[in-house]
């Protein structure tokens, strides 16, 4: 209720507020399993839309905008033919069929999240909980580096230039305006333009979102392995493709993934070890039994 107070009052409100807490509310009211749903991994995820949705309001701590350095940092540790960088140089090269495919992926990262948790909480599998608060884990990490090294992605430098940032310059859906225009919607137009962060490209939380679900889906065997991977590297590619990402911010999306799932399942592990039962002292301090 408080959440909707507050996005009300700040004139930001939008149905997607009104839908995440009626849910909450719903799942509270709903019965033994709609609740353990709630409480095991539920709240996690809405936590992580309310960080997600109100990075607005600590954007003005951040420190400098990092715009060409970052560029020419890329292009030193990964040249692309033409003395340019990867984003750059796809941004010439494009396909109608690739257009699809990355646009797809990049329109997929996110339910691959919700469909995996939902996964593991109707199969009733341990891992569901870790599934949510590792999601929380990664955005919380992503929103962190976002204020200690606000990068603007490859499209604004393309666009802009490499010169001081410019704090208004407006989203923009860079190379999945291609996706959108393929199939005659807005799908990425009106995605982008809701974004609070335009200074967000490091590190990739596309990128960290699947490398996260295929930790997470290793152990269900060989085919969720090889998709996991392939969908990861696939989304990876797009990020590079559509200009959103250097291969800089992709290493930084994968580590930051593997490092909030290696604190979570660390935290549910220690959380879920049986404690050690005293051993009671004979008198005189002696221990034996």
């Amino acid at each position: 209720m408080g959440q909707l107070l507050f996005v009300t009052a700040v004139g930001r409100l939008r149905w997607e507020h009104f839908a995440a807490d009626l849910l909450i509310v719903g799942l509270a009211w709903a019965g033994p399993s709609a609740r353990s749903f709630l409480l095991r991994g539920g709240l996690a995820l809405w936590f992580t839309g309310m960080l997600m949705d109100n990075q607005w309001l600590w954007l003005s701590l951040r420190g400098r905008v990092h715009t060409g350095d970052l560029w020419d940092l890329e292009h030193a540790l990964f040249p692309a033919p033409g003395g340019t960088t990867w984003p750059a140089y796809f941004a010439t090269r494009t396909h109608p069929v690739l257009d699809l495919l990355c646009g797809f992926s990049y329109a997929a990262y996110i339910y691959e999240v919700i469909l995996g948790a939902l996964l593991f909480f109707f199969r009733k599998h341990p891992r569901f909980g870790q599934v949510c608060w590792a999601f929380l884990a990664v955005n919380f990490l992503g929103v962190i580096t976002y204020m200690l090294y606000p990068a603007a992605p490859p499209w604004y430098v393309m666009q802009y230039g490499h010169g001081p940032a410019d704090l208004l310059a407006a989203p923009s859906p860079a190379g999945t305006a291609r996706f959108d225009a393929l199939l005659g919607i807005s799908y990425f137009a009106k995605f982008y333009a809701r974004s609070p962060n335009v200074f967000g490209a490091m590190p990739s939380l596309h990128v960290a979102y699947p490398v996260m679900m295929t930790w997470q889906l290793w152990g269900l065997g060989r085919a969720w392995r090889v998709g996991a991977t392939a969908f990861a590297m696939l989304v990876a590619f797009s990020a590079l493709y559509l200009q959103h990402h250097y291969i800089l911010d992709v290493v930084a999306g994968m580590a930051t993934a593997l490092v909030a799932c290696a604190f979570v399942e660390f935290a549910f592990s220690r959380r879920e070890s049986p404690a050690v039962a005293p051993v009671p002292l004979m008198p005189g301090g002696d221990s034996r039994a």
